[in-house]
């Protein structure tokens, strides 16, 4: 059959066409049947300096994710060139150690009440490692000092599981991690961040060391003093060793061999929850018409009435309050205490109280958490009403009592948020 000229000028348009239209993967030599290889082609990852972005996943869901004041901190500690990346480095801190797992942890200093915007690790594959993948975790940890030296603590009860990979070996790279690590709160003080991993895959975590340039300032008995503390145990840990197990492995002088390191590849990136402390300077032009004193906070109550024991079941705190902080009409007094995922176990404060309502906070007066109403319904329905809002997903134990009829007791679990009271019956009013 002869075609048409016009058949054949439609048969070569869409043979081009179809060329034009094969994926670009199969063109540039990506095998099609390794889903990863099409994953990583066909998408445009998130990368930011050099840092990849991946996704956090835990063990339980962090709590406490507080108001944000935008002021931010950047909590580094090394100068960005880990010493023991490069091919002649391997005899520094830390190594390919023999077998099995290792925790190294750094200390950070928090300067006020924040939460965490990112984390980043930095981790070298070597050349002769044959698995891409670098599977790690990572835990936050409360200083304690024993025999005045500082080690990690207790840890935070979250653990950070992170899977993610360095495609050729002999490179390293820096993890970003954000996902649901974002917003695990930290209150002002000292705390560790551990990384936990396999040192048989062949993966070694950044060290940065002191070189002539910047080796440690020393004091008066030649020991050094480094702008933070690292430390480093084997797994499982040794129930009978000292310090849970961590080892001081830096020795005494800077210029030590042991002392090499300056700081490992863990670095914070944390939102102040409260705004700094201000500056103890006075103005010298202060203005003349300063702002009126503000209100102070309602003191509480030292009788929190009857508090009876949580009900018994997995995650609620044992916590019970000690004071009262809000007391309304008719002697009703309101009493909530809370736990923080690291276990502290503290009473809410109120910042504003009226006749009949008033507001609770945890860890600062501008971050209300519960807002509790209780109204006087005698005439309607012979009842006092209470109404309760709460805003956090922390645990906590609320009361209410009237002073007459047992009190009316509402319980929150962690990573949850109570449902909103609407108690028209709540207490009958006495004749």
């Amino acid at each position: 059959m002869r075609l048409s000229r016009t058949t054949r000028h439609l048969i070569c348009l869409t043979s081009l066409l179809a060329f034009a239209s094969t994926p670009l993967l199969a063109q540039t030599g990506i095998d099609l049947l390794d889903p990863e290889q099409v994953r990583r082609a066909g998408e445009s990852p998130v990368q930011s300096d050099g840092f990849v972005r991946v996704r956090a996943a835990l063990d339980e869901i962090p709590t406490g994710l507080t108001q944000a004041t935008h002021v931010r901190d950047e909590l580094k500690y090394d100068d960005g060139e880990f010493e023991n990346f490069k091919d002649d480095g391997s005899f520094l801190e830390p190594n390919t150690m023999s077998t099995g797992m290792w925790e190294y942890a750094q200390r950070f200093n928090i300067e006020a009440d924040s939460s965490v915007v990112s984390a980043t690790v930095c981790f070298l594959r070597l050349k002769a490692d044959p698995n891409r993948s670098v599977d790690f975790k990572l835990r936050f940890y409360r200083n304690v000092v024993e025999d005045r030296e500082d080690y990690p603590g207790r840890r935070s009860g979250v653990t950070y599981i992170v899977e993610e990979d360095i495609r050729r070996a002999g490179d390293d790279r820096c993890l970003l991690l954000r996902g649901q690590l974002v917003g695990k709160p930290l209150a002002k003080g000292k705390y560790w961040v551990g990384i936990e991993w396999d040192a048989t895959t062949l993966k070694r975590l950044g060290g940065d060391h002191y070189t002539r340039d910047d080796e440690a300032d020393v004091d008066r008995n030649d020991d050094a003093i480094h702008v933070t503390e690292v430390r480093k145990r084997p797994k499982p840990i040794d129930e009978t060793a000292d310090h849970d197990d961590w080892e001081d492995f830096r020795g005494a002088g800077p210029k030590e061999t042991a002392s090499g390191i300056k700081a490992i590849g863990v670095r914070l990136l944390v939102e102040r929850t409260h705004p700094a402390e201000p500056d103890p300077t006075p103005d010298p032009t202060p203005d003349p018409t300063p702002d009126p004193t503000p209100d102070p906070e309602p003191e509480p109550d030292p009788d929190p009435g009857l508090t009876p024991p949580p009900p018994a079941g997995q995650g609620y705190s044992t916590c019970s309050p000690t004071v009262a902080p809000l007391t309304f009409e008719g002697g009703i007094k309101v009493s909530l205490c809370y736990e923080t995922p690291m276990g502290e176990m503290e009473d809410a404060k109120a910042v504003y109280r009226s006749d009949n309502s008033g507001l609770l906070y945890f860890f600062g007066p501008d971050n209300a958490e519960v807002f509790v109403k209780v109204l006087d319904g005698c005439e309607i329905n012979q009842h006092r009403w209470v109404y309760m809002a709460a805003l956090t997903d922390l645990a906590f134990n609320m009361y209410v009592n009237d002073g007459r009829n047992l009190p009316k007791a509402y319980h929150n679990r962690p990573g949850e948020n109570h449902a909103l009271v609407q108690d028209q019956m709540a207490f009958p009013c006495s004749r």
